[in-house]
């Protein structure tokens, strides 16, 4: 990321995208080994990563990423300047797509798949997860802000590829993903490539997104003409 300086939304908005494994902390006491007294404290190993994480347990922590993606989504619908909007969801695609080349990459050289190990070092387990939440998060702005994605991400020559890509590779993480993400995934596909379009596709979220902005249209027009109250014409003579 560049040197620039970033307001506290901006910042926050970074931070959940690219933070990973931060909801590790607040599992159940029992996925530690066990409790240890205040005077053991310095004794107390660093934590593995690679032996207390596994697929099951990263599955509960990526739910809870997900639950944060929506807080999102609901954060930005409730932005109506459509400036401060769209230079938000621009700074967030273009960090997603730089995670996802990036972790891709780290993905694709090591080998890691769906039917692999999961991965026991935590710059591999940093690179899937983040990868995983940000094609999910992707599908999120695509699905809920279509016209503004677009135009944002029709910069990026290969976006379509890259995220096609990238969510046919996500979506075979069945152990890991929940059944709503799954479904996700397959809206976007649909969305964004139109050659795989079912006959019955349509995208709930813009078909919500155009009858919210035809509410707003009409509430607006209302109040303009109710200002002030009506002046009947005057009499002249003749």
């Amino acid at each position: 990321m560049s040197g620039q300086n970033y307001s506290s939304v901006e910042c926050l908005f970074i931070l959940l995208i690219t933070s990973t494994l931060a909801g590790f902390s607040g599992m159940e006491k029992n996925t530690f080994p066990h409790l240890i007294d205040a005077k053991d404290v310095e004794k107390v190993p660093e934590l593995d990563l690679g032996k207390l994480i596994n697929e099951n347990v990263y599955s509960k922590i990526f739910v809870r990423k997900r639950e944060e993606h929506k807080l999102l989504v609901k954060h930005l619908q409730s932005i109506e300047d459509y400036g401060k909007r769209y230079k938000l969801m621009k700074l967030g695609i273009d960090e997603i797509i730089r995670i996802i080349r990036e972790e891709g990459g780290k993905l694709r050289g090591n080998k890691i798949t769906a039917e692999s190990e999961f991965p026991k070092v935590q710059e591999l387990m940093n690179a899937l997860s983040q990868f995983l939440e940000n094609t999910c998060l992707f599908g999120e702005m695509v699905l809920h802000f279509p016209d503004m994605s677009y135009r944002i991400v029709k910069g990026v020559s290969d976006w379509r590829t890259l995220m096609t890509e990238a969510l046919n590779y996500t979506k075979t993480f069945v152990k890991i993903l929940d059944e709503k993400s799954i479904e996700l995934l397959g809206l976007l596909n649909q969305e964004i490539n139109e050659d795989q379009r079912t006959p019955e596709y349509v995208n709930p979220y813009r078909e919500g997104l155009q009858a919210s902005e035809s509410v707003k249209s009409k509430k607006k027009s209302k109040s303009k003409s109710k200002k002030g109250p009506a002046l009947s014409p005057s009499k002249t003579e003749l």
